[in-house]
């Protein structure tokens, strides 16, 4: 009984843990308040290829306290816990962004 307990909490954990935007190569459409939404995609470089309000953004990574962050000083898509934002962007305001 102590090991599925255990085995319950593992998982339950692991379904938890926050994954970044997106893997390389793979589309991740965001839904966000008041009906706006955009998609990203990490390109092979490790940049973040941002699709909104008509335009196409390619943000690099840099540093972030948590989750996963991407700007170009103008442009800025931050993810965390399956939420994101995207600030700067045409067509926004990008605020709690869902997948």
């Amino acid at each position: 009984m102590k090991k599925l307990l255990l085995a319950a909490a593992v998982l339950t954990l692991a379904a938890c843990a926050s994954t970044p935007a997106a893997a390389p190569g793979n589309r991740v459409d965001w839904r966000c308040d008041g009906g706006a939404a955009f998609s990203a995609r990490i390109n092979g470089s490790g940049n973040a290829e941002v699709f909104a309000g008509g335009q196409v953004y390619t943000l690099p990574g840099v540093a972030a306290g948590s989750g996963t962050r991407y700007t170009n000083g103008s442009v800025e898509y931050w993810e965390h816990g399956g939420e994101a934002t995207l600030g700067g962007a045409a067509g926004g305001p990008y605020n709690n962004c869902r997948r």
